[in-house]
């Protein structure tokens, strides 16, 4: 199974909706908004191109770019859509195992501090004696 797949699988899973619907030409706002979150995730998280989701999902590369950019509109203003959005990719994430680049460089940070205060110890402690 590839990572579009499973981006659908867990918007299917977590929009509690069928992957036949979300892959059909429905448009009832749910679904259009469950498609619209898969659309996202395969262009912010998996750094696909306008034309690779496209045909992925058998639409044309501006319909994805209009997605895309009713999304970010609805993430400003819509709660319960940006909440839905949030559910979705975090399980993704953790589905992947993805890792913030922010959350590994606080933990490289850390790493580096650790290792300096502890030969920092150390030659305290050799010039004490």
């Amino acid at each position: 199974m590839d990572k579009v797949d499973r981006v659908i699988n867990v918007v299917c899973y977590v929009g509690k909706i069928k992957r036949k619907d979300l892959l059909a030409k429905n448009r009832e706002r749910f679904v259009i908004d469950n498609r619209r979150m898969a659309f996202v995730i395969c262009r912010d998280v998996l750094e696909m191109g306008w034309t690779q989701i496209a045909q992925r999902f058998n639409l044309n590369h501006a319909s994805i770019i209009h997605h895309y950019n009713k999304h970010n509109d609805l993430m400003e203003y819509d709660t319960y859509y940006k909440d839905r959005f949030d559910d979705i990719l975090e399980v993704f994430k953790l589905q992947i195992d993805y890792v913030e680049p922010k959350e590994l460089i606080r933990e490289i940070v850390n790493i580096k501090k650790q290792r300096y205060l502890q030969s920092l110890r150390i030659k305290l402690k050799n010039n004490d004696n």
